[in-house]
């Protein structure tokens, strides 16, 4: 038998084409473990975030992804750090998507957790009663089940301002219609001891803290015109729209419409741009501390977010993910993980707040009201029409 001989120009081929299937093989490894679901960072610093096509599955049989809001995302990749150091079995991964794009990701399939985390129940009531109207019936998880889903910490609406006009804003906006204060104060029917007023909430149709802002003016705009007990009603009416236009007249818009992180970032860095703005408890206090230039006024009665987390019962959830999504629940549930949420600036909503107290410095813990009275949130449906008479209004 003849052997054939290869030239030296041959050699340098062969040897080409072994280091292409080398490096072809190592850039879809990378490719894999460079996916959102394997990294965590999905959407991470965008709380008003687009949707996020996560599939937790490629992460490993038992992985699971977890989605938030930016509100909690330091707290949980805390907790999640902690939890995958120990665990024997899958691990946890973090995305971060504002609730209510969350909740339509979900239902649409591009976005796949074992665990949810909104920034308000009304999410995850309004998620697991329309679930079944679009997927024949079947259930997505039950707010009703304390093994299924856990409230870990309570977020009251606060005012923030400074200091200096804090004592001109407090009887107003902690009286009994501080939103017809406001747009007294946006046409000029009242005027400030400073000059021109102007305030700030966020997008409600982006950001959960601008859901309970809303929740705020229905119930007071319903109170007022005798139709509490037809809100939907009311808030779908010519009238309220008006109301919102005159309501908004000082509203700085800009960074509201990034979601509650960014419009709290964007008042704390310029303060004078905005007289106040509505914020979560936890972002007002943490602000505080920062500068005690800065104040808090708290709305009475004011809005309350229940900051749950809910373990998804949805097609994509393997039985060994629901025993990580469990384990992982269940390790969010110790007085450990609370205290690590303490040091966040959330209020335990099992415990005393005084827990917060004593995480605070001498000017928040001034300013912090250890029980502040609180509403029930509106109605879904009231909350989702007035949310859109107010984009429509900023149009």
């Amino acid at each position: 038998m003849q052997i054939t001989r290869i030239k030296p120009g041959g050699w340098i081929i062969i040897l080409l084409v072994l280091v292409g299937i080398f490096f072809g093989i190592r850039s879809c490894g990378r490719f894999v473990a460079g996916h959102p679901a394997a990294t965590g960072h999905g959407d991470v610093g965008n709380e008003g975030g687009g949707p996020a096509v996560v599939t937790p599955q490629q992460a490993g049989n038992g992985d699971v992804l977890i989605s938030t809001t930016g509100t909690k995302q330091k707290w949980l990749q805390t907790e999640i750090d902690k939890f995958n150091g120990q665990s024997q079995a899958g691990k946890v991964t973090l995305n971060i998507t504002e609730s209510r794009q969350a909740m339509h990701d979900i239902l649409g399939g591009s976005l796949q957790p074992a665990l949810w985390s909104p920034s308000s129940p009304v999410w995850t009531s309004r998620l697991t009663e329309y679930w079944p109207q679009t997927h024949g019936g079947a259930s997505i998880g039950d707010p009703g089940d304390s093994q299924a889903y856990r409230v870990l910490f309570k977020s009251p609406l606060v005012f923030l301002t400074t200091k200096r006009k804090a004592g001109f804003l407090k009887p107003i906006l902690s009286g009994a219609n501080p939103w017809e204060a406001v747009r007294q104060l946006g046409a000029g029917q009242r005027k400030t001891p400073w000059g021109s007023f102007h305030f700030a909430y966020a997008d409600p149709l982006n950001a959960s803290s601008g859901m309970l802002t809303m929740s705020l003016i229905i119930t007071e705009y319903t109170r007022a015109h005798g139709s509490a007990d037809n809100p939907i009603a009311a808030v779908s009416s010519p009238a309220f729209a008006a109301y919102l236009g005159q309501l908004d007249r000082a509203y700085v818009h800009d960074a509201a419409t990034s979601g509650s992180s960014a419009l709290e970032k964007a008042f704390t860095a310029e303060p004078g741009r905005r007289d106040f703005i509505t914020a979560y408890e936890n972002a007002a206090l943490a602000a505080v501390d920062r500068d005690p230039n800065l104040a808090i006024i708290y709305p009475a009665p004011t809005a309350n977010a229940d900051q749950g987390v809910l373990l998804l019962s949805a097609p994509w959830v393997s039985d060994s993910q629901k025993k990580t999504a469990q384990a992982f629940l269940d390790f969010l549930s110790r007085p450990e993980a609370r205290d690590d949420g303490v040091q966040q600036y959330f209020r335990p909503a099992q415990g005393d707040a005084r827990l917060l107290a004593r995480r605070l410095g001498p000017d928040a813990r001034a300013q912090l009201q250890i029980s502040p009275p609180t509403i029930d949130i509106q109605p879904y449906d009231a909350l989702n029409e007035a949310a859109s008479q107010w984009r429509t209004q900023m149009k």
